[in-house]
């Protein structure tokens, strides 16, 4: 039962920072959302900062296992599907109902929480930090179909990703697309061979 309720208050959480922001969510509202009162979240979690933390370490190490199922199984794929469809399958989930993770975890490395900013960038380059490692790894896998360095090619598809990125937050979908379109054409045509 504790562990129970200790899920539902982490979800309701996800779900009203995403909604409302970590200073627009209050513990009472999170307390509604589950049906407990406020009181009752302290049973669990120390402060609203403990939770909020507590969510984010458990997105973070879920996004982790995505990165890493998602890399793990594009082994014969080639380099342009894998990357290209990896910011397709990112915006997918993005504009997804059934997806909360990935929204959290972009709108928190992007719109960090100013209380606990430092430690948020903290923890979201650990994500960072893996996409950069799996990217890496993928360019070297595939070296021989680029004209440009292993480096050259991760930096400049990272640069390309965030760009996209602050599209996809804070425009809309439409002109995340067209960016996207326009800006992989010109990317792809510069790196291959």
């Amino acid at each position: 039962m504790v562990k129970l309720t200790e899920t539902k208050i982490k979800e309701s959480a996800l779900t009203l920072f995403i909604k409302k922001g970590y200073a627009g969510t209050s513990l009472t509202d999170i307390g509604k959302e589950v049906g407990i009162k406020k009181q009752s979240i302290y049973t669990h979690f120390k402060s609203k900062e403990d939770l909020f933390l507590q969510v984010m370490n458990q997105v973070i190490q879920e996004e982790i296992a995505f990165l890493n199922d998602y890399f793990t199984n594009q082994k014969h794929v080639s380099l342009h599907d894998i990357l290209y469809h990896f910011i397709k399958k990112l915006k997918e989930r993005f504009i997804s109902d059934g997806e909360e993770n990935i929204k959290f975890l972009l709108r928190m490395m992007f719109i960090p929480p100013n209380r606990i900013k430092e430690t948020v960038i903290s923890k979201a380059l650990t994500y960072y930090d893996q996409l950069k490692n799996h990217i890496e790894h993928t360019f070297h896998l595939h070296k021989d179909v680029i004209n440009v360095s292993v480096e050259a090619g991760k930096i400049s598809f990272l640069n390309l990703f965030d760009g996209l990125l602050v599209e996809l937050i804070y425009i809309n979908i439409r002109n995340f697309e067209k960016r996207f379109q326009i800006s992989w054409n010109i990317y792809w045509q510069g790196i291959k061979k």
